[in-house]
């Protein structure tokens, strides 16, 4: 009869990793980083654009003005309706300088754009005047 024995060395095997798994554990560590990255950059950009900007509160009034010079320098009534007379009327004549201004740079704008066509073909000036056109358009968006 055989006799049936235990191997007397036990041994755990510690777990080799071979290189290439490794390269591509972190390889795929950095593409789920990037994806997360790239996502919540796209993410941040289309909600930029979708949010309701509120606009910033109205330009004092002439009243609102006249109040507060009358709280800070303590003026009596008499006093608080002349300063209100006094941006009223300020702010009048800058308007009509505003408009007056508007209307020169209009007609200088038409004598340069005068000036443009007569330096360029038709063709150049058709697509140069779509481009000036934009331009303007996006001038007058940022300053009224």
């Amino acid at each position: 009869m055989v006799k049936f024995s235990w191997p007397k060395q036990t041994c755990v095997k510690k777990i080799i990793w071979p290189k290439q798994l490794l390269v591509q554990i972190v390889i795929a560590v950095v593409i789920l980083v990037s994806g997360i990255i790239i996502g919540s950059g796209t993410t941040i950009l289309l909600a930029k654009n979708r949010m309701i900007w509120i606009k910033p509160p109205n330009k004092p009034n002439a009243a609102s003005i006249a109040h507060k010079i009358s709280e800070k320098y303590g003026l009596d009534q008499q006093q608080a309706t002349q300063m209100e007379k006094i941006f009223v009327d300020g702010f009048a004549a800058r308007k009509l300088l505003r408009d007056e201004m508007d209307k020169k740079m209009d007609t200088q704008t038409e004598v340069f754009i005068e000036k443009m066509k007569q330096a360029m073909t038709a063709e150049q000036f058709d697509r140069w005047y779509k481009d000036f056109q934009k331009m303007m358009e996006s001038r007058k968006k940022r300053h009224h």
